[in-house]
């Protein structure tokens, strides 16, 4: 099995304390940022205009997570200040990936701005940052896999289970590597982006079912918004090359 050990916090200064959900998900935004701004530079758009667009999505990704996590999967004893509690972790990467592109298509609406060249640049930058976040996802133990006798399980609760996070770690570092590859093409705008889509979503329909998560005519939640996305993303590539 893989070796394996869970980290909670990890220093504190006074009454700040860093945890390792929080670090990561931090370097991880950081880092997506980084990335998008270089893909933004090579194309010369507007980067005050990136720069307030990272600002709407990273509110909206956060208030989406969360209330997808509370929504779906946060126990039913906890309290208000539980909920707002974010840094402790309980996210949920589709309720922020639709709160970000909501706070972004208002923004670029209201700046008369062409979305769709906008997101094919934070295709690029994304999915290295949600695996970067994803890490810490896995350092904190989140997300029991199911039991497993393959030679790369990890012990958690006292049973070898599936990483189900280390699967979409690699997921995702698979469509960052994709993504460079196909970002000097000639595509049509928004190819980048709905080939983002939809990859990660058929990826993460199939992850899911090495999860302990309930699930609701044999599928999860997650499973049913992959099947939603896979069918948008499909039908906006397709009209694209019409």
């Amino acid at each position: 099995m893989i070796p394996y050990k869970t980290f909670g916090e990890l220093f504190s200064i006074g009454s700040f304390h860093v945890q390792a959900w929080g670090l990561m998900v931090a370097i991880g935004f950081l880092i997506g940022l980084f990335v998008i701004t270089l893909e933004a530079k090579r194309r010369k758009l507007n980067l005050d205009s990136i720069y307030a667009l990272v600002l709407f999505l990273f509110i909206g990704g956060v208030l989406g997570a969360r209330i997808g996590w509370i929504l779906t999967e946060a126990p039913s004893n906890l309290s208000f200040m539980d909920y707002l509690n974010i840094w402790n972790g309980g996210m949920v990467s589709f309720g922020g990936l639709i709160g970000g592109l909501i706070f972004m298509a208002i923004y670029a609406y209201y700046k008369k701005l062409n979305m769709l060249t906008y997101l094919d640049v934070f295709a690029i930058g994304i999915p290295l940052g949600h695996a970067i976040g994803r890490v810490g996802c896995y350092l904190i133990g989140d997300h029991l896999g199911k039991e497993t006798v393959m030679p790369w399980a990890i012990l958690m609760n006292g049973q070898l289970t599936h990483p189900i996070i280390l699967y979409e770690i690699i997921l995702l570092l698979g469509i960052f590597a994709l993504m460079i590859y196909m970002k000097n093409k000639k595509l049509p705008k928004g190819s980048l982006f709905m080939t983002y889509l939809a990859s990660y979503s058929v990826g993460r329909f199939f992850i899911d079912f090495f999860r302990v998560d309930p699930t609701y005519l044999g599928l999860t939640i997650a499973q049913y918004a992959c099947i939603a996305f896979i069918i948008l993303s499909g039908i906006l590539l397709w009209r694209k090359k019409q």
